[in-house]
């Protein structure tokens, strides 16, 4: 038999004590909101920090998308596939076209790929891609994710202009629909 004394020994298990919930106030931690990137896979994380980048860098751009309205999708939405002329030119402005959109992207993603990140633009995908529901997406959601990654995509080069300066010009295109769809006072904050 166990004396008094071994027992004391044992303090008690936090998760015992929270097992079924625990008190009201801790409870209610469970129920708030945790953004998607907050559960990035460890070695994303890693990815970045060894090419120079923290994921918090991406949080405020990574908040627009976790706080997306249907209406800011919507315009994303319209931008990307409003038709607006022949078949290759479909979606888009007098200002901005998403087959010109990927185009850049190409390019950023070579001019990354000399200073060494290539690991980025994937890892950045990778991420975005845990933003919705994989089984339950749609194409306001996938719209999003393309939008999201061309701007952060825009935000690391942006850090890299200095040695390329084709690069300001190409983010700023990159970054035009989540401007567009969020309001330049928002994406301002995120960027």
């Amino acid at each position: 038999m166990a004396s008094n004394d071994e027992l004391d020994d044992f303090a008690e298990d936090e998760a015992e004590q929270l097992w079924g919930g625990g008190p009201v106030a801790l409870s209610r931690i469970h129920s708030d909101h945790i953004p998607f990137y907050k559960f990035a896979l460890y070695m994303d994380r890693l990815d970045l920090r060894r090419v120079g980048y923290e994921l918090e860098k991406f949080a405020p751009l990574f908040d627009l998308l976790d706080e997306a309205r249907v209406s800011q999708a919507k315009t994303v939405n319209r931008l990307l596939h409003l038709p607006s002329g022949a078949e290759i030119d479909r979606g888009g402005n007098l200002i901005w076209k998403p087959r010109r959109a990927r185009e850049l992207e190409f390019r950023v993603l070579e001019v990354l790929h000399q200073f060494g990140l290539s690991v980025v633009p994937s890892t950045i995908r990778r991420i975005l891609g845990q933003a919705f529901n994989h089984l339950e997406m749609n194409a306001f959601d996938i719209d999003l994710i393309d939008v999201f990654y061309w701007a952060a995509l825009a935000k690391v080069a942006r850090d890299y202009q200095w040695r390329d300066e084709r690069l300001g010009a190409w983010c700023d295109y990159l970054e035009y629909p989540v401007r567009r769809a969020f309001g330049t006072t928002s994406y301002a904050y995120a960027s």
